[in-house]
């Protein structure tokens, strides 16, 4: 780490940390858009899943082979590349005119989301000690959970005023204008050099995969507390509530506010339960939680009333957020040199369950079911969720040493 002034360490956390409010923003903005885009392109919810299909299997299925690039490119360079194919996706999906356009901008914006987190925190671990490190990544990680949390209500009033498009285009430029002050900043404060040094080895596949029984653990986990909160959210909430519920855009996105707040809540919640406990029994704890509060959901979701659905709401959006956890039972259960690999194939579970679960329930509708019945699809998932945290070993191990 170099020793920088307070100002130099300052100016590279706020532009970071900026970079990850839009990025969360746009993420989940769509969702507020589905029933215009429903009517403009006239598809089916099964057919619109492919936007979000776009954006998240090609986030998933990069994770890993970003893990292998940024061992060979500065971690600063592809996060500018990453923020400026996210404001050019989210451009172009503002200027979209066929359906065709709206799901090859979502793929371009899945492509910039893939070189974005483990970038930032190569970053960041460049310039800031051990000491504060972790306090610095749950700051910014706060950062995306306050961005998602303006890609609701306030977002919905601003598409309510002036259309679904003006938001979607300023989002982009603002986007593609803050890669640009991230290449000045990290060009004017760059780290010592032997900060950036990259280690050109392969990917250590074997090693991981001989602990099958650990990787499973945090890989059914993350499918399970992430997936289904994160794809009902980006696609399907604003329909479900309009349609079940008859509520206009504005006051569905005040649910998604609240499972957002709740995922703003869930992050350091899980760090306190599991500096308290260690990470195995919280883990668990979130992935019933979770489960129980989607079955509840599905059980009652046509006739529940909007505090209990606001209720819902939070409870799953806190585990969404509580699924950081991950990270922490890869960091507990494999050693250094395989960490970067065993959560970045956790990651990519989970954003596979985020296309999978909203595929699932745009199909459930297609084939004749409805907007309350289709909530059983993550509720299933989160299932999955609880087999995963259950796979670990019931007693807290010492770490491996790396």
């Amino acid at each position: 780490m170099i020793q920088e002034s307070p100002r130099a360490l300052f100016g590279v956390f706020l532009t970071v940390a900026l970079i990850y409010g839009l990025i969360f923003m746009e993420r989940t903005a769509p969702g507020l858009v589905t029933p215009e885009l429903l009517h403009l392109y006239r598809v089916s919810p099964a057919v619109l899943s492919l936007m979000t299909l776009a954006q998240y299997f090609v986030y998933a299925t990069l994770q890993v082979p970003v893990t292998w690039v940024g061992q060979r490119w500065p971690a600063e360079a592809l996060l500018v590349a990453g923020a400026v194919l996210d404001g050019v996706g989210t451009v172009l999906f503002g200027l979209s005119h066929t359906f065709f356009t709206v799901v090859l901008s979502r793929g371009v914006v899945g492509l910039g989301d893939a070189l974005i987190w483990l970038n930032i925190v190569q970053v960041l671990a460049r310039r800031f000690s051990p000491g504060i490190f972790g306090r610095i990544i749950g700051l910014v990680a706060m950062t995306g959970n306050i961005g998602a949390i303006f890609g609701t209500f306030p977002l919905a009033v601003w598409i309510q005023g002036s259309g679904w498009r003006t938001p979607f285009l300023a989002m982009g430029g603002f986007l593609i204008a803050m890669a640009a002050v991230s290449w000045g900043v990290f060009f004017r404060w760059a780290p010592a050099p032997g900060a950036t040094a990259r280690v050109r080895r392969g990917l250590p596949w074997q090693a991981v995969w001989q602990k099958r029984p650990r990787l499973w653990g945090p890989v059914l986990g993350h499918w399970g507390m992430m997936g289904p909160f994160l794809g009902f959210v980006s696609l399907l909430a604003v329909p479900y509530l309009e349609t079940v519920h008859h509520v206009g855009r504005v006051t569905a996105s005040l649910y998604m506010a609240a499972g957002l707040l709740g995922s703003l809540l869930g992050g350091p919640l899980g760090g306190i339960l599991a500096d308290r406990f260690g990470v195995v029994w919280p883990y668990r704890f979130v992935a019933v939680e979770n489960a129980v509060a989607w079955m509840i959901w599905t059980w009652g979701s046509s006739w529940f009333p909007s505090w209990a659905l606001l209720t819902l709401f939070g409870l799953t959006g806190l585990a969404n957020g509580a699924s950081v956890l991950t990270f922490a039972v890869t960091r507990h259960f494999f050693p250094l040199e395989e960490q970067g690999l065993a959560a970045g194939l956790a990651n990519t579970a989970g954003f596979l369950a985020a296309v999978l679960v909203p595929l699932g329930m745009g199909l459930w509708i297609s084939l004749g079911g409805n907007y309350a019945s289709m909530i059983g699809v993550a509720g299933l998932a989160s299932l999955l969720g609880v087999v995963g945290s259950f796979l670990l070993p019931a007693e807290p191990q010492t770490r491996p040493a790396s």
